[in-house]
């Protein structure tokens, strides 16, 4: 089955919203209603954040989230894919790689100087994918807690 890869749509929440629950899930993320409305019309809105569906049979499969942001070592601006999430039925069949092939073209639209992504140690799954399609920085990530 093909997949093709586009903008989300309103009418695409429902769905989105699922997929986003089961990705916040795996990494133990509990958000308020309130952010997922936020998240949903700055996606929609595709100004400071933008969302991608991969879709299969006319069905949502994945969706992936990234952004553009400066870079100090260079004027052309970075690629930060935040977010991306196929469903567990779907996975292997090629949504991941499309949806982050679709966010490099996004990129090189931009002309950003580079495109990169976290994962956890862990993500077994998804670092097969990564491993196959990126190199790994060797960059280890420290969260100082503001709060």
């Amino acid at each position: 089955m093909k997949v093709e890869v586009s903008r989300l749509r309103p009418q695409d929440r429902p769905r989105w919203t699922d997929l986003w629950r089961a990705y916040l899930a795996f990494y133990d993320i509990a958000l308020p209603e309130k952010q997922y409305d936020e998240t949903w019309s700055r996606l929609l809105d595709d100004t400071t954040v933008h969302g991608l569906a991969a879709r299969r049979d006319g069905g949502i499969v994945g969706i992936t989230h990234f952004l553009f942001h400066a870079h100090c070592w260079t004027t052309a601006s970075a690629c930060y894919l935040q977010d991306l999430y196929v469903d567990e039925s779907a996975r292997g069949a090629g949504a991941g790689r499309s949806l982050i092939e679709a966010v490099a073209g996004r990129a090189r639209e931009r002309q950003a100087s580079r495109m990169y992504w976290l994962t956890q140690d862990h993500n077994a799954t998804a670092r097969r994918l990564y491993d196959a399609v990126a190199k790994q920085s060797g960059f280890i990530r420290y969260d100082y807690d503001l709060g």
